[in-house]
C-alpha cells in the first residue's frame, strides 16, 4: 500500500491547536498536593481556563459565517446547543447553586465542566484535519508515555509524593486505580493502534510499543478490571470494523466471534460463564444499587432532575434495603457510575436524550468517515473511533472524570470535524480553503474575545485554587495539642466559610476543624447555617443531632433525628438512636415503633440485636 501522509497545515490555527493540546496534556497530567483536593478542582481550573480561551476561536469563527454551516454541522451545533440550553436549565433548579455550578466534592462534573468540555469538542470539530490529528495522537503518547513512569515509580514504592491513599498505589495522576486503569487503557489504545499508521514515524512506533507493554503491567498491577474491558471492547471494535471495511469476504466470521465474546464478557461481569472467575468482581454487583437508585430518581424527577451533580445528596433516599445491609447502613455513594444515568437522573430526560444524541451523531459520522477514507486516512478514523468507543465503554461502568473525560470529548470532536471535510484529499482542501480566508481576516478579534471570556475565569479560577489551599492549611493547622495554632486554623476557615464559592462540604470540614480547636459556638453556627441552605444534607443533620445530645437537648436531637428517616429510610442505626431517645423521654410507644421497624429489615444485623436487648419498656 502506498504511504499517504497528511499534508502539513501552515495557517493560523497551528497555534491554537497547541494550546489545546497543552491544555489537554496539563489537565490528564497536573495535580496540586497543597490543595484539599488535589486532582479534580485542579484539572477542572485548568479546563476553564483552555476552554475560556478557545471559545474566542469559535465566536470569531462562527460570527460570519454560522449561515454558511453545513446541514452535518448544524446537526451537532444544534444538538450540542440544546444539550448545554438544558443543562443550564437543570441548574437553574439545583437546589444548591454552587453544587451544581462547580460538582460535588472530588467529583467536580457540574455545570462549568461539562460546558467546557462541549466548547473543546466544538473547537476541535472546528479547527481538526489529518495534520492536526496526527499531532494529536503523537501528544497522547507523550502523555501515555509520562502518565506510564509516573505509574511505574507508584507500584515501585518510589513516588515522589506520599499520597493519604486508601486505594492500590497506582493511582497515576488521577487519585483512583479504577480511573488510573481506565486512562491508561485509551493511552494504550491510541499508542496500539498508531502503530499501524504508516504515517506516524518509528521514534514515536517506539515509545508506542514501550506504553503498550508497561501499560498493561500497571492496568493488571491496579487490580481494576476497567481497563482491561475499556481495551477490550475497544480492541474487538476495531476488529470488527476493520473487517467489515477492508476484508469483507471475512465479515460475517469475525462479527459472529466477536459478538460471542462480548457476550461472554458481559455474562462474566455478572458472575455467570466461563469467564467469570476472570472478570467479575464485588464493584460489578454493587453498581446494580447505583443504578436502580438512578431510575428511580428519574421516575420521581424527569424533566429537571434532582440537581446537577446532587446524586449523592438523595442516594440514601432512593437506595434498596440491600444495600446498607450488605455494605453498612453509613456507606453512601456520591455518583450512579454509569454517566448516562448519572446525567438522566441528576439533569432529567432532556439533558441526558441530547447528550445520547449527540453521542449517537459522533458515531454515525465516525462510521461514516470510515467509509469515505482508504489507506492511512481509514486508519486514523478508526483509531479515533475504536478509542471513543473505549471511553464510552468505561462510562458505563464508571464516574465522569475530567482527566480521562478530556480524551473521549476530544476524539469526538476529531470525528466530527474529520467528517467536515472533503473526502477526495480533506488535508489539503482544509489546507488551501483556511489559507484563503485566512490572509484578508483581521487577527485581533479573537485574541480581544478570549481575554474578555478569561477575565471571569480567571477570576474564578484563582477562588477555587484559595479555597482549596485554604482549606488545606485549615486542616495542615488542626491539632488540639498546639494551642497557638487556634487563631490560624481559625482565620483560614473563615476564609472558606466566607466565600460564597466554597464547595459546602469544604466548609463543614473547616468548620470541624474549628471544633477540635475550640471554637465550638463558632463551628456550630456556621453549621447551622449550612443546614438551613440544605436541609438534606445527612452529615449537617448527623453532627447537629450528636451537638444537641452533648447539650443535652433530647428534644432537639429528636428533631434532627426525625428528619434523618425521610432522607435516609434505610438506616438502622438513626432507628436505634431514635428509641434510645424516645427510652430516655418514657415514649414507650414511639420507641416500640422504632424496634418495630429496625426488626422489619435488620432483625440478623447487630443493631438489630442491640435493639432487641436494649429497647425495652420499664415499669
Amino acid at each position: 500500500m502506498k504511504k499517504v501522509k497528511p499534508v502539513r497545515v501552515t495557517d493560523t490555527s497551528s497555534g491554537s491547536i497547541w494550546a489545546l493540546l497543552t491544555g489537554v496534556s496539563l489537565i490528564t497530567l497536573y495535580f496540586n498536593k497543597t490543595a484539599y483536593d488535589p486532582f479534580n478542582t485542579s484539572k477542572l481550573i485548568i479546563l476553564l481556563i483552555t476552554s475560556g480561551w478557545l471559545l474566542g476561536h469559535i465566536i470569531d469563527h462562527y460570527r460570519n459565517k454560522l449561515i454558511k454551516v453545513r446541514s452535518r454541522e448544524f446537526l451537532y451545533l444544534a444538538i450540542t446547543g440544546i444539550f448545554l440550553f438544558f443543562l443550564s436549565i437543570s441548574l437553574f433548579f439545583t437546589d444548591i447553586f454552587v453544587i451544581g455550578l462547580l460538582g460535588d466534592t472530588q467529583r467536580r462534573n457540574g455545570f462549568l465542566s461539562y460546558l467546557a468540555l462541549t466548547i473543546i469538542l466544538l473547537f476541535t470539530a472546528l479547527k481538526i484535519n489529518y495534520f492536526y490529528v496526527i499531532r494529536i495522537i503523537k501528544s497522547s503518547i507523550f502523555v501515555g508515555l509520562i502518565l506510564c513512569g509516573y505509574g511505574l515509580l507508584q507500584i515501585t514504592g518510589n513516588d515522589f509524593v506520599k499520597w493519604n491513599n486508601p486505594y492500590n498505589a497506582m493511582i497515576t495522576t488521577v487519585g483512583n486505580p479504577n480511573f488510573a486503569s481506565s486512562l491508561l487503557a485509551l493511552m494504550l489504545l491510541t499508542a496500539l493502534f498508531a502503530t499501524l499508521i504508516q504515517s506516524i514515524n518509528k521514534f514515536y512506533k517506539v515509545i508506542s510499543v514501550v506504553i503498550i507493554i508497561l501499560g498493561l503491567i500497571l492496568i493488571i498491577d491496579s487490580q481494576s478490571r476497567q481497563g482491561l474491558l475499556v481495551a477490550f471492547f475497544s480492541i474487538i471494535f476495531y476488529l470488527i470494523t476493520y473487517f467489515y471495511f477492508v476484508l469483507k469476504k471475512f465479515r460475517l466470521a469475525v462479527i459472529a466471534i466477536s459478538a460471542s465474546l462480548i457476550l461472554f464478557t458481559i455474562l462474566g461481569m455478572l458472575q455467570m460463564g466461563p469467564l467469570a472467575s476472570v472478570l467479575y468482581k464485588g464493584s460489578v454487583s454493587v453498581r446494580g444499587y447505583y443504578w436502580r437508585a438512578a431510575f428511580e430518581m428519574i421516575k420521581d424527577h424527569p424533566f429537571t432532575g434532582v440537581g446537577l451533580d446532587r446524586y449523592g445528596s438523595f442516594f440514601k433516599e432512593y437506595r434498596e434495603v440491600g444495600y446498607p445491609l450488605n455494605y453498612g447502613f453509613e456507606i453512601t455513594s456520591s455518583n450512579a457510575h454509569n454517566v448516562f444515568l448519572q446525567l438522566f437522573s441528576t439533569g432529567g430526560i432532556f439533558v441526558g436524550f441530547s447528550y445520547l444524541a449527540l453521542l449517537i451523531i459522533i458515531f454515525m459520522i465516525g462510521m461514516q468517515n470510515l467509509k469515505n477514507s482508504q489507506g492511512d486516512f481509514q486508519k486514523i478514523n478508526l483509531l479515533l473511533l475504536a478509542t471513543w468507543v473505549g471511553f464510552q465503554a468505561q462510562a458505563l461502568i464508571s464516574i465522569d472524570n475530567i482527566g480521562i473525560s478530556i480524551w473521549g470529548w476530544l476524539f469526538g470532536g476529531c470525528i466530527l470535524g474529520l467528517g467536515r471535510l472533503s473526502t477526495k484529499d480533506a488535508s489539503i482542501a482544509v489546507s488551501s480553503e483556511i489559507q484563503s480566508k485566512r490572509k484578508s481576516s483581521v487577527k485581533l478579534f479573537q485574541p480581544v474575545i478570549s481575554i474578555g471570556i478569561l477575565i471571569p475565569v480567571l477570576f474564578l479560577s484563582s477562588n477555587l485554587y484559595r479555597i482549596e489551599s485554604n482549606t488545606y492549611l485549615t486542616r495542615g493547622y488542626t491539632d488540639p495539642k498546639n494551642l497557638q495554632n487556634k487563631p490560624i486554623v481559625y482565620d483560614y476557615a473563615q476564609k472558606v466559610i466566607n466565600n460564597g464559592l466554597s464547595d459546602p462540604f469544604y466548609k463543614l470540614i473547616v468548620s470541624l476543624s474549628m471544633v477540635d480547636m475550640g471554637f465550638i459556638e463558632e463551628a456550630h453556627n456556621a453549621i447551622v447555617t449550612l443546614h438551613n441552605k440544605d436541609p438534606r444534607n445527612l452529615d449537617y443533620l448527623l453532627w447537629l443531632s450528636n451537638y444537641e445530645r452533648l447539650d443535652k437537648n433530647l428534644d432537639q436531637e429528636i428533631n434532627y433525628r426525625t428528619q434523618i428517616i425521610s432522607l435516609d429510610p434505610w438506616n438502622a442505626d438513626n432507628y436505634l438512636e431514635l428509641g434510645r431517645l424516645y427510652l430516655q423521654n418514657k415514649d414507650y410507644v414511639s420507641m416500640g415503633q422504632m424496634k418495630e421497624k429496625i426488626l422489619s429489615f435488620a432483625a440478623d444485623t447487630d443493631t438489630g440485636k442491640r435493639a432487641q436487648t436494649e429497647l425495652i419498656a420499664i415499669g
